[in-house]
C-alpha cells in the first residue's frame, strides 16, 4: 500500500504548512510592494467590460460611493434629472462621497500603510471563516456540545450576514474611520470572548459578536479603497483583497488543526487579537474620512431614516428562529414536537414579514425585491442560494469525515482541508481569464455548478475503507466548482442591470448568498444528528448502558476514540451513514442549482459593457 503522506510526523507536517505559509506571505508582500507608490496604468482593450470586471472582482459589498467614478451617462436618465431631489434625500445609486480624480490620481500619503491596516482585516476575515470547520469538532467535543456544534458557524454566519450591507449605509452617515473602528474592535473583542469562553452557551454568543465585526471588516475594507482609488484603476487592489482573503481561508484550514492539537483551540481565536489591535492602531493613524457631497447637519436625520435597520433585524429573527427549530429537531426534541414545529413555522412567517417590510420599506431595502423580477434573475439567485448551500454544508461536513470516519487527528484533518481550499482561488483565476477573453458568463455559472454537482456526488460515494488516493481527488471538484460558479453569479447578476443597480446588486448576491450557507450548515447538522439519534439504538442494542454511551457519542467527537474497537466500529459506521445522508443532500442542492443555471436564459443580459 502506498504511503500516506498525512502519516509523516507532525513535526515534518508542520515545517512543510510553515514554508508555504511563509512563502505565500512573501509574495504577497512582494506583490504589494510593487503596487505602490506608483500604481502601473492598465489601458484595457475593453474599458467598459474591464470596469465591470474590477467593479466585482472582489467578492464583497462595494459601496454606493462606487458608482461614483461611472459615465453619468450609463447611469441612466432617472439619475440625470431630478437634481435638487437627489441632492436632498441620498439614494443607493447616488453616490455620498466625490469620487477621486480619474486623470491626476496619485497614490495618496499613508497609502501603504492604509493599505495595511485594511488588510490585516481583510487577512483575519478569511481565516475566521475556515478555522472553525478545521476545530469545531474538538471544540465542541470539549463543552460536551457535540450535537450543537453548528452553532459554532451558524451564530457568526447569521450575524454577519444580516449587518454586513449595513456598514456600507452607516459608514455614508457617520464616516468610515467610525465604521472601520467598531468592526475591528468588535471582531476583536468577540474573539477574545471566545478564547476565554468557559461554556457552549458563551461562546456561541462570543461567535456572534465576532460576526457582527466580521460582516464590516471585508466591506470597510472594499469602501476604504473605493474612496481612494479611482474605479478603473481599482481592479488590481481588489485582486489582491480578493488573493489576501483566500490566504486567509487557506491558513485557517490548514494550520487551525494543528493549533488545536498542540497549544489548544483558544489560541485559533486569541492570536487574532494581536493582529486586529495591529490593525486598529495603524487605521487610526491612517484611515481618514472623505468629505461629503452633502451637509450631514441638514440632512442626518433623513440619511439615517434610509438605512434599513428594521429588515436587518427581522431578517435576524427569521433566521435565529428558523435555526432553533433546525438544531432542536431529531436532535433535543423529535421533528413531531409543537416547539420544532412552531419554530419553523414561525420562521417562515417571519421571513414573509421581512419581504412585506422590505416591499413597502422608504429605507435603503436589505433585499431591494425589484432586482428579484425576470426569470434571468430568479434563476441566478436560485443557483445562487443553492451554490451557498452545497458549499458550506460540504466544507462543514468534510473535516468530522476525517476525524470520525477516519479518525484523523485536527492537524491531520486540517491539512487535508487546504487541497479544497486551494481549488477555489485556482476556480476563481479560470473564472476571471473566461470572463475576461470571451465573456461567457452563464457558462461559467453551469461549468461551476456541473462541478459542485460532480464535488458532492464524489464524496458522497466514498466508502468507509476506501484508497486514499480517492480522499485527495475526490475533494477537489466542489471547491474548483464554488471558485467558478460564484464569479460567475456575481457578473451575470451585475451584466443585467443597469450600472446605476451595479452595488445594490452585488449586496443582493452576497447576502442571498450568505443566507444559503447559513441553512447549508444547518440542514446537513440536522441530518447528521437525526441519523445518530435514530441509528445508534439500534446499532448499539447488545450494550447494556447504550443510553449513556450513545449521549457521550453524539456530544463528543473525542469520546468515539475511547470506545472499544467493537463498539467504536458500529458507532463510526453510523455517523458515516449520517455525513453520507449530508453529502447527498448537498448534492441535490447542487443539482437543483444546476437546473437553475440551465433555466437562466442570456438574452435579457445587457450589453453595456461592450
Amino acid at each position: 500500500m502506498a504511503d500516506d503522506p498525512f502519516d509523516a510526523p507532525r513535526r515534518v507536517r508542520l515545517v512543510f504548512l510553515f514554508t508555504i505559509f511563509v512563502i505565500q506571505k512573501a509574495s504577497l508582500a512582494a506583490a504589494f510592494q510593487r503596487l505602490s507608490p506608483k500604481l502601473p496604468v492598465i489601458i484595457p482593450a475593453f474599458e467598459k467590460q474591464q470596469s465591470l470586471i474590477a467593479f466585482a472582482i472582489n467578492p464583497f459589498i462595494m459601496s454606493n460611493s462606487s458608482l461614483a467614478d461611472q459615465d453619468p451617462e450609463a447611469l441612466g436618465p432617472s439619475l440625470q434629472n431630478n437634481s435638487e431631489i437627489n441632492a436632498l434625500e441620498p439614494r443607493e445609486d447616488q453616490p455620498l462621497l466625490q469620487p477621486p480624480d480619474e486623470d491626476s490620481w496619485r497614490p495618496p500619503r499613508g497609502f501603504v500603510w492604509i493599505q495595511l491596516a485594511i488588510m490585516s482585516n481583510v487577512f483575519l476575515y478569511g481565516l475566521d471563516s475556515t478555522i472553525t470547520a478545521a476545530t469545531y469538532a474538538v471544540i465542541s467535543s470539549e463543552f460536551n456540545a457535540a450535537n450543537t456544534a453548528s452553532w459554532l458557524t451558524t451564530s457568526y454566519l447569521v450575524t454577519s450576514t444580516a449587518f454586513q450591507p449595513l456598514y456600507g449605509r452607516v459608514s455614508d452617515i457617520f464616516g468610515r474611520r467610525l465604521c472601520f473602528f467598531i468592526s475591528t474592535i468588535t471582531f476583536a473583542f468577540g474573539c477574545l470572548g471566545c478564547g476565554v469562553a468557559n461554556n457552549i452557551i458563551f461562546l456561541n454568543v462570543m461567535r456572534a459578536l465576532t460576526g457582527f465585526g466580521g460582516g464590516g471588516l471585508m466591506t470597510m475594507a472594499t469602501i476604504v479603497n473605493s474612496d481612494m482609488v479611482p474605479f478603473r484603476k481599482r481592479g488590481m487592489y481588489q485582486a489582491l483583497q480578493n488573493g489576501i482573503y483566500g490566504f486567509g481561508a487557506i491558513s485557517g484550514a490548514s494550520f487551525g488543526g494543528s493549533i488545536a492539537d498542540h497549544i489548544g483551540w483558544r489560541w485559533c481565536f486569541l492570536f487574532q487579537v494581536p493582529v486586529s489591535i495591529l490593525a486598529l492602531i495603524i487605521g487610526a493613524l491612517v484611515v481618514s474620512d472623505q468629505s461629503g457631497a452633502f451637509s450631514l447637519d441638514g440632512n442626518l436625520g433623513t440619511v439615517w431614516h434610509r438605512v434599513d435597520f428594521s429588515g436587518s433585524l427581522l431578517l435576524v429573527i427569521a433566521i435565529s428562529v428558523q435555526l432553533v427549530g433546525l438544531s432542536l429537531g431529531g436532535n433535543e426534541l423529535p421533528w413531531c414536537s409543537p416547539w420544532v414545529i412552531g419554530a419553523l413555522i414561525g420562521s417562515i412567517f417571519l421571513f414573509g414579514l421581512f419581504l412585506f417590510v422590505e416591499e413597502k420599506t422608504s429605507a435603503i431595502p436589505v433585499i431591494p425585491l425589484h432586482l428579484l423580477q425576470g426569470r434571468l434573475p430568479i434563476a441566478t439567485q436560485c443557483a445562487n442560494v443553492c451554490a451557498g448551500m452545497a458549499a458550506y454544508g460540504y466544507l462543514f461536513m468534510l473535516p468530522l469525515f476525517f476525524q470520525v470516519v477516519l479518525l484523523d487527528s485536527a492537524t491531520t484533518a486540517g491539512a487535508r482541508l487546504a487541497i479544497p481550499s486551494l481549488a477555489t482561488p485556482i476556480g476563481g483565476l479560470i473564472a476571471g481569464v473566461v470572463m475576461s477573453r470571451w465573456g461567457k458568463l452563464l457558462a461559467l455559472v453551469r461549468t461551476g455548478a456541473l462541478l459542485m454537482v460532480l464535488g458532492n456526488g464524489l464524496v458522497t460515494l466514498l466508502q468507509f475503507q476506501d484508497s486514499k488516493w480517492k480522499y485527495f481527488i475526490y475533494v477537489f471538484p466542489a471547491n474548483l466548482g464554488q471558485g467558478i460558479i460564484y464569479p460567475g453569479i456575481l457578473f451575470t447578476s451585475l451584466a443585467s442591470f443597469d450600472h446605476a443597480d451595479h452595488a445594490v446588486t452585488a449586496s443582493t448576491v452576497y447576502l442571498i448568498r450568505s443566507l444559503g450557507t447559513v441553512w447549508g450548515v444547518s440542514v446537513t447538522s440536522s441530518i447528521v444528528q437525526t441519523t445518530l439519534s435514530v441509528r445508534l439504538p439500534a446499532a448499539l442494542s447488545e450494550i447494556a448502558d447504550k443510553w449513556r454511551i450513545i449521549e457521550q457519542i453524539r456530544h463528543s467527537v473525542d469520546y468515539i476514540r475511547q470506545l472499544p474497537p467493537d463498539v467504536q466500529l458500529k458507532a463510526r459506521l453510523v455517523y458515516y451513514d449520517g455525513l453520507r445522508y449530508a453529502f447527498g443532500a448537498s448534492t441535490a442542492v447542487a443539482l437543483l442549482g444546476l437546473c437553475a443555471a440551465l433555466i437562466a436564459s442570456g438574452t435579457s443580459l445587457r450589453t453595456t459593457h461592450k
